[in-house]
């Protein structure tokens, strides 16, 4: 059997990143602490956030059901190995049930009882919970683009012992009204925050002008994940857009992500189990969809120098043939996610400047509250690219070549516009599993979606992936105000036209 169904217990999240021995600091109970320095549930619920975005139970059956990663079936060193696995929608409970814990439970309860501990302190601790009411809200936007409607408006609430499950809409506007508390609550001038020194900012190192532009670009970001089915949010979406860029993440060093260490329980997921499971080989394959939008017919006069950083191409092969979703992978003819990007320091992303380029180039060539303006989206299209090869380790000169060739002139149409900047977008979170799933998902109408993803071989009767079910956790379960008809895996959500 080549398929392992690979978690991460608390206390692997403890150990893993290189503040993380602080965290044994916490009381008996790290889910109803009520005596703690926040910034120990903070740091506790970055770790946990972010190892389950790069682990087993989300990254890879997210990757494989959205057929960004290849199981390559039979392959004897392929993900699937003959058996069913997440390419053909097959799923672990394991799956389900660690996500919905990790996000919350183990992220979500530690970040609210954070923002409680950090208003209630003398003197209030304003920057702390700005800090983390920003990632209690990335973590909420997760929450319910991978299960649907969720508990928000009595979530994590200790008087209210089975919450609501509210609707997708009230969800995400939830999730930008705490955004804008955060923006309103942060104060530079202050001394107070996490990480001034102390090591448990591990995302912005306490730097609050960078956490500032990054709730500005997660609010466009969930603004354009909900305006095709409110096209209200137009207005909204062009009123961040004018009142200036330079305050949403405007440069690389405004990434936001973590790092990993070459160091045993430090090292990033995505190449330990490679490390630990398959002789330091990586499982996942190409697939089709990917290699089609990277490595097109006829060949660019320039190829794209990510080619080479994502994939590493069998000996022999002059192009890049990803594997067709659900079918074999051969090692003599498709390539592997590549070592290199699989690597045991590989920081875990979770937004960067390429994915703000590209959102404002969309924004500019659909005309979302501002005029249809594509020379200015062309402009910033290649500017994404060209950050998007940088990022990855691409020459510099060979990315802006690289960005340069296409379009030729401007995008000639709206429609050739967006769609070359969803490939882009898609293609830029081909690794980032939840990420690129919500970015195809909203990319267009059912059938219309970029790429156009077609069944898997070996998958059952369609539809094809959505979402994942509910687990069966106390939580749930237990809970009367809990959805109690199964909603299945090829359901849309309401953001999901």
């Amino acid at each position: 059997m080549k398929k392992f169904i690979y978690t991460f217990s608390v206390l692997t999240l403890l150990l893993t990143l290189s503040s993380c021995k602080k965290y044994l600091d916490i009381n008996q109970s790290p889910n109803t602490a009520t005596a703690v320095d926040p910034k120990l549930l903070f740091s506790y619920a970055s770790v946990a956030y972010i190892n389950l975005k790069s682990s087993g139970d989300l990254y890879i059956p997210i990757g494989l059901a959205s057929q960004a990663l290849g199981g390559g079936g039979n392959n004897p060193t392929g993900w699937s190995g003959g058996d069913p696995s997440a390419d053909t929608y097959t799923f672990s409970a394991n799956f389900l049930n660690n996500t919905w814990v990790s996000l919350y439970v183990r992220a979500g309860a530690n970040l609210k009882q954070a923002i409680k501990l950090s208003e209630a302190a003398s003197p209030v601790n304003n920057n702390a919970a700005a800090q983390c009411k920003v990632l209690l809200a990335m973590v909420i936007y997760d929450i319910t683009t991978t299960f649907g409607d969720v508990p928000f408006t009595e979530a994590w609430n200790p008087d209210i012992i089975y919450p609501k499950f509210d609707d997708q809409k009230t969800v995400l506007e939830g999730q930008m009204a705490l955004l804008d508390e955060a923006l309103a609550q942060f104060d530079e001038a202050s001394p107070l925050k996490i990480g001034a020194g102390d090591g448990y900012d591990l995302i912005y190192g306490g730097n609050i002008g960078k956490w500032k532009r990054l709730a500005k670009s997660l609010k466009l970001r969930t603004l354009l994940t909900m305006v095709d089915k409110d096209p209200s949010k137009a207005a909204a979406i062009g009123s961040i857009i004018t009142a200036g860029t330079s305050s949403l993440v405007n440069a690389v060093t405004d990434n936001a992500q973590i790092a990993y260490q070459d160091i045993a329980n430090k090292r990033n997921p995505k190449y330990a189990i490679g490390l630990q499971y398959n002789n330091g080989n990586n499982f996942f394959f190409a697939t089709k969809p990917v290699t089609d939008i990277m490595d097109p017919t006829p060949t660019l006069a320039i190829s794209d120098p990510r080619l080479p950083k994502f994939f590493d191409k069998p000996a022999g092969q002059t192009k890049y043939i990803g594997v067709v979703p659900g079918a074999d992978g051969i090692d003599a003819t498709n390539p592997r996610i590549a070592k290199t990007l699989h690597s045991a320091t590989a920081p875990e992303v979770m937004y960067t400047y390429q994915e703000q380029l590209f959102n404002e180039a969309e924004v500019y060539a659909r005309g979302l509250g501002v005029p249809v303006d594509l020379a200015k989206a062309t402009t910033l299209y290649r500017k994404g690219v060209e950050e998007s090869c940088k990022y990855f380790g691409a020459d510099p000169t060979v990315s802006l070549n690289f960005s340069n060739q296409f379009p030729v002139g401007a995008f000639a149409s709206a429609a050739i516009a967006i769609k070359s900047i969803h490939e882009q977008q898609w293609v830029d979170k081909m690794d980032r599993g939840l990420d690129g799933f919500t970015q195809w998902r909203r990319s267009g109408a059912d059938g219309s979606e970029v790429p156009v993803l077609t069944l898997p071989i070996g998958a059952p009767a369609g539809p094809i992936f959505r979402r994942y079910e509910y687990p069966i956790v106390n939580e749930i379960s237990r809970n009367p105000n809990a959805p109690k008809t199964t909603i299945k895996y090829n359901e849309k959500m309401w953001f999901d036209l």
